[in-house]
């Protein structure tokens, strides 16, 4: 059995090449084109601000000198989330993997409430369902958008963040606070409905986070980050709370995906709508 530990600022280069590994068996195994790689400088930045901002969540498995798992959770305002869950393919169905979950699951403790974002692995569904949490499957959307950029939508910056906190609190129970400042710093741009809610688009294109206080401004952010995307791109955590963002995915000639995983949810979490959650960052 690898031994466990908590995750260090230098195990970061590790963890990322391990995560790529991952993800590329499970779609391998789902008879699925891997996802493009992201550019290692902007995804150490995700590693290594969650290593440093909650220790307690940070944990690897080692065996043999090599890292084999790595369990990322994060605590924003006593709201708790799984931001990562890896084992190495060849060591998965050890154990590992549970043991790790058990670990990030021990700073839950107390939080009021969780969420975790899941792969469609169904390892990784059932085990979310015994940790209590309520799961919402969720479909994807991919595709080149056909769509034409709404007025009144801006670009933010640091200096935006107290609104992406207020917007937060009410969709979700809790900011995001210093994880936005981690996407800026990642390159990505933060868009602004004034008041309203906000985006957080990659470069080239896609999301990576929106929020708002009505379907009004969530739909018309989702259409400003849909028109800066430069080639193909993807819309996930459709679930059915969030037809607004799946009408404007089909407006904008998306095509529709089931079975890409789900929300899992539990506690205090606001009414999570109209929102559509960070990979990273919940």
């Amino acid at each position: 059995m690898p031994e466990l530990r908590p995750m260090r600022v230098e195990d970061v280069e590790e963890v990322h090449e391990l995560n790529l590994l991952t993800f590329e068996a499970l779609s391998a195994s789902r008879d699925e084109p891997p996802e493009p790689r992201p550019d290692p400088a902007q995804a150490h930045i995700r590693y290594r601000h969650l290593a440093t901002t909650d220790p307690e969540g940070a944990w690897v498995a080692e065996h043999d000198g090599a890292i084999v798992g790595c369990a990322l959770a994060l605590r924003r305002e006593d709201v708790w989330g799984l931001s990562l869950l890896i084992v190495r393919p060849d060591m998965q169905s050890s154990g590992t993997g549970s043991a790790l979950l058990r670990r990030a699951n021990e700073y839950a403790a107390g939080a009021r409430g969780r969420i975790i974002l899941a792969s469609p692995d169904p390892r990784a569904l059932r085990a979310y369902s015994r940790l209590g949490l309520d799961f919402h499957p969720s479909a994807s959307a991919f595709g080149t958008p056909r769509v034409t950029a709404p007025g009144g939508i801006v670009e933010g910056d640091a200096g935006d963040i107290p609104l992406t906190e207020t917007v937060d609190r009410h969709v979700r129970g809790a900011a995001h606070g210093v994880d936005i400042g981690a996407q800026l710093e990642m390159g990505q741009t933060l868009l602004i409905a004034p008041e309203r809610g906000y985006a957080v688009v990659p470069p080239g294109g896609g999301l990576r986070l929106l929020a708002a206080r009505d379907e009004d401004a969530a739909a018309d952010l989702l259409r400003a980050a849909l028109a800066r995307a430069e080639s193909e791109m993807m819309v996930e955590w459709l679930t059915s709370s969030q037809q607004w963002a799946i009408r404007v995915c089909v407006e904008a000639g998306l095509e529709l995906r089931a079975g890409t995983g789900g929300v899992f949810v539990s506690g205090e979490v606001g009414p999570f709508r109209p929102y559509l959650p960070s990979g990273a960052f919940l």
